[in-house]
């Protein structure tokens, strides 16, 4: 199969996507987790992302642009034109599951199987609530250790970290849909929680599985490097002084402690290579490629972190 500029496009843009809905492991300070907040906003309001042209020059760029309106006329997305100029692009359901399936990428019966997941969960080890929300602890769908355990730099840990990679990039079209909000604290660590309309959506049939489109490798690689685009814009976003954006969860009562418990909601740290109690970034399948480059643009941005709280990740 040879993928074409169309199908390649749209694969960029489901992986731009999926990077704004990843969770926000940090960092916190600067514009980051506003730039991220505003995009999910806009994502769901149907004013789509802001349209940025991936093309080397510009008869590649509008190649790119025709694409998008051959795009949608077929109903896989909706273009938002100023002046006869794309300013924006919102794929629809359609888009969303060709892209998935052209990427080899989990789509919404991974999702709504993670919603199943948390919806008959009752293990309250792996749980907390925090202003009325209950949160599930992202080890739970992963099958790691619990309390994130043995998630270091050995060959364990990077299994375990695999594993946690895996598990967010299940829970992401849930997160897309709406089905399912996250949360993280300021070690990067994240909880998941059900909505209302998760629960819904679970009352419902499963939708009828589409013909199945077989992958291609170059489509997968547009994905990875729509996400990476995103994850790189995203961080480097200036912080804006009208939006906090998303916030940490307070999941950690007091100094972090290594080796034990820390009460009930078993808030164990990794302590990474470095020493002290500096803890391991879990850098998960979303971030793959991007944490480098974020930690880069988080340092250069002006701004300064935001003291006061509104939001939790949405």
């Amino acid at each position: 199969m040879s993928a074409t500029v169309d199908d390649m496009l749209i694969c960029r843009l489901a992986g731009e996507l999926w990077a704004v809905f990843a969770p926000w492991r940090g960092p916190w300070g600067g514009g980051g987790a506003a730039a991220a907040y505003l995009a999910r906003r806009s994502f769901r309001s149907g004013a789509g992302l802001r349209w940025r042209h991936s093309g080397r020059d510009r008869d590649e760029r509008d190649e790119n642009v025709e694409a998008l309106g051959r795009l949608e006329r077929r109903g896989l997305l909706h273009r938002r034109v100023e002046k006869t100029k794309v300013i924006a692009t919102c794929l629809l359901d359609a888009g969303i599951e060709r892209a998935c399936s052209l990427a080899g990428a989990p789509c919404w019966s991974e999702g709504r199987a993670v919603c199943e997941r948390l919806a008959g969960l009752d293990d309250e080890r792996a749980t907390m609530t925090h202003l009325g929300t209950r949160w599930v602890a992202e080890w739970v769908l992963a099958g790691t250790p619990p309390n994130w355990a043995a998630c270091g730099h050995d060959e364990a840990g990077r299994a375990n970290r695999q594993l946690l990679s895996e598990s967010e990039g299940r829970a992401i079209p849930a997160l897309v849909r709406g089905w399912l909000i996250s949360g993280a604290d300021l070690h990067g660590r994240v909880w998941y929680s059900i909505t209302s309309a998760g629960r819904a959506a679970l009352t419902e049939a499963p939708a009828e599985a589409r013909p199945a489109i077989e992958a291609d490798a170059d489509c997968a690689l547009a994905w990875r490097e729509g996400a990476h685009a995103m994850q790189v814009r995203l961080a480097a976003a200036p912080r804006s002084e009208r939006e906090i954006g998303l916030l940490p969860l307070p999941v950690h009562g007091g100094p972090a402690v290594v080796g034990r418990d820390v009460g009930p909601r078993g808030d164990v740290p990794i302590v990474g290579d470095r020493g002290g109690d500096r803890v391991a970034h879990l850098g998960t399948g979303a971030n793959v490629g991007g944490d480098l480059a974020a930690t880069g643009a988080a340092e250069s941005r002006p701004g300064r972190p935001a003291s006061s709280t509104r939001r939790t990740d949405s």
